[in-house]
């Protein structure tokens, strides 16, 4: 799994870089960074280094967790990751939820709780 993800990780940048450059020009690229750096200030680098090593890491590990667990359990705690990050941001972010939005997350949240029941 790790050397898998090692080998996606460099493949994309190679594939995907000169796709993001060109879909912007150069010139959107400078003034996106001059607009974050007047915005942030120059903490906005460590932000951003900060965030890519994060990412990296839960990654790296979610691939390596994949070698230990079945599949099926994995996207049934990715499913409730999903679901932790919702209810967070509609209760720290106070973010309006439309009835479709409570059905899929019930939905979603249901299917977990049988599933976990019917394994038992």
């Amino acid at each position: 799994g790790s050397n898998y993800y090692a080998c996606l990780s460099m493949l994309s940048l190679l594939i995907l870089t000169p796709f993001a450059i060109a879909e912007r020009a150069p010139s959107m690229w400078a003034v996106g960074w001059q607009n974050a750096m007047s915005q942030i200030g120059p903490n906005f680098i460590w932000w951003v280094a900060a965030q890519s090593i994060f990412y990296h890491l839960y990654n790296q590990v979610s691939y390596m967790s994949l070698d230990e667990i079945s599949p099926l359990t994995f996207s049934i705690g990715n499913t409730m990751k999903r679901i932790s990050v919702i209810v967070s941001s509609i209760i720290i972010f106070h973010t309006p939820v439309q009835p479709v939005n409570a059905l899929g997350a019930a939905i979603a949240i249901l299917g977990t709780f049988l599933y976990s029941q019917a394994k038992q």
